[in-house]
């Protein structure tokens, strides 16, 4: 009924993209009724085939131009491995519930509450979705992975299935290990930290604070080690829902988030209220070796001294100053990086001519016994000059220039 369907159920259309193709008979109807009075009047055939030939022409440049937007071969080999997983899922599950714990990935593939994904591949499978599972019977189907003995699909990369009791068992039988040393920060949920996962914990802790969203940033030594569309930002974003990562149980609340695989200089983490994403409590983790290696930095000369000295070894800059307070580091450093050559920048940087790492203090620097040091890592190309100092906002409080002799 094309057009007919449109129009008394509009409002499901505007929401519903693939709906709009019951409007295709419009546009085609309107150009037929003008190229059919373009022959009328001229009454040349010349007049079609030049129009058509124009239509050719514009219909491929549309064509490549569309081309350039939406999902890349990533995204579709991405597809090809969910859809090998969700197989998977289903030779193992055979009819038991499942509970869906999984939101989507950074290719937009999606499995959650809105979708119908697992009505597709779980076909005839109860599928339960729960806030928060009770995990005594039944399956997990999680988008993030957690390496325990639960793990029924090791060699999946995208969805993970596990066996719901025992999974939570191992979340139990992990919390009196993980509370036993100190939190990094105390908050709404407290945060522990150990080598490869940040911890977040909750107790007592009830139905209302699995509504809980979470920001965790993660700021590496190197900024090279960011993927690309993260490195204009400085960090790695590793936002979540409780229900992602997190389960509840004997009264409890435990979630666990995977670090990165690469040397991390700080970590930013705050529980988020409201769509306005305001940051309710917030922590940054200083990478406590900067403190074991201050001794180490400040052995040698400085390239140049300035507010704060600057130190270079194997790729990072130091930023010291001793004696140093609090007040010394509450406003930003201004970080520009120029290349020996400027097509090592990325793309959104090149009409600058250089790399901006700009940086606050408290995600790169940490403060202590009236000392003040910080520390980035510089991009792995070769650099011609580096232009560094603290803004207020206004003006530049104090700025070095550093050629590539200083560098070397």
């Amino acid at each position: 009924f094309g057009f007919f369907w449109a129009v008394p159920v509009r409002s499901t259309t505007a929401l519903h993209d693939f709906e709009t193709m019951y409007y295709i008979g419009l546009p085609l109807v309107f150009f037929t009724i003008i190229l059919l009075l373009a022959r009328r009047f001229t009454r040349r055939e010349g007049v079609i085939v030049a129009a058509a030939v124009g239509a050719l022409l514009l219909f491929t440049v549309s064509s490549f131009q569309m081309g350039r937007f939406g999902h890349g071969p990533e995204a579709a080999q991405a597809a090809r491995d969910v859809h090998q997983d969700l197989l998977a899922i289903h030779e193992l599950v055979a009819g038991e519930p499942v509970t869906i714990r999984s939101s989507h990935d950074s290719h937009g593939l999606y499995i959650n509450v809105a979708g119908g994904a697992t009505h597709y591949y779980l076909d005839s499978i109860v599928v339960e979705r729960e806030y928060y599972p009770s995990g005594d019977r039944g399956f997990i189907l999680m988008h993030h992975r957690v390496d325990t003995d639960t793990l029924l699909t090791p060699q999946n990369q995208y969805f993970f299935l596990y066996n719901g009791p025992d999974l939570i068992a191992s979340y139990r039988s992990a919390y009196p290990s993980i509370v036993s040393t100190e939190p990094v920060a105390r908050g709404d949920f407290d945060v522990y930290l150990d080598d490869e996962t940040v911890h977040y914990i909750k107790e007592p802790c009830r139905h209302e604070d699995t509504q809980a969203r979470f920001a965790l940033h993660v700021f590496p030594e190197d900024i090279d080690d960011l993927p690309d569309n993260r490195r204009q930002y400085g960090f790695d974003n590793l936002d979540f829902r409780f229900t992602e990562r997190g389960f509840m149980f004997d009264g409890k609340c435990l979630l666990r988030v995977n670090l990165p695989q690469y040397d991390i200089a700080s970590i930013r983490t705050a529980r988020l209220q409201g769509d306005g994403h305001v940051w309710v409590v917030a922590h940054v983790i200083q990478a406590p070796k900067l403190i074991s290696e201050y001794p180490s930095i400040v052995s040698g000369e400085p390239i140049a001294r300035a507010e704060f000295d600057l130190y270079l070894d194997e790729g990072k800059l130091y930023y010291v100053k001793e004696p140093c307070s609090i007040e010394d580091v509450d406003v930003g450093f201004f970080l520009h990086v120029v290349p020996a050559d400027l097509d090592d920048l990325p793309d959104n940087r090149e009409q600058y001519g250089f790399d901006n790492l700009d940086f606050g203090f408290d995600v790169r620097g940490i403060v202590f016994d009236g000392k003040c040091v910080a520390s980035i890592g510089l991009p792995q190309y070769g650099i011609a000059r580096i232009t560094t100092g603290q803004y207020d906002g206004v003006d530049r409080i104090w700025e070095v220039e550093l050629g590539p002799d200083a560098l070397e």
